[in-house]
């Protein structure tokens, strides 16, 4: 798998992360840099998880991981 493939990934984690924790936690504190600090610090250990646990399965099968991954790109 590209460097492409992983960079991509892990913006999109991130930013999917990001948005519902800056979302709900300006909704429950209505403070916008506490919400940004918070949406920051969570989308980054989730998509570091994400990438994590990707990377685990595809060192356990890598073979399986590559073609289920290119049928999806497709």
């Amino acid at each position: 798998m590209s460097t492409r493939f992983w960079i991509k990934r892990a913006l999109l984690v991130f930013a999917i992360s990001f948005s519902i924790i800056f979302i709900v936690q300006y909704f429950k504190s209505t403070n916008l840099s506490y919400s940004f600090a918070q949406a920051a610090l969570w989308g980054v250990l989730t998509s570091a998880v994400y990438l994590l646990v990707l990377w685990n399965k595809l060192k356990k099968n890598s073979s399986c991981a590559v073609a289920s991954q290119q049928e999806k790109d497709k």
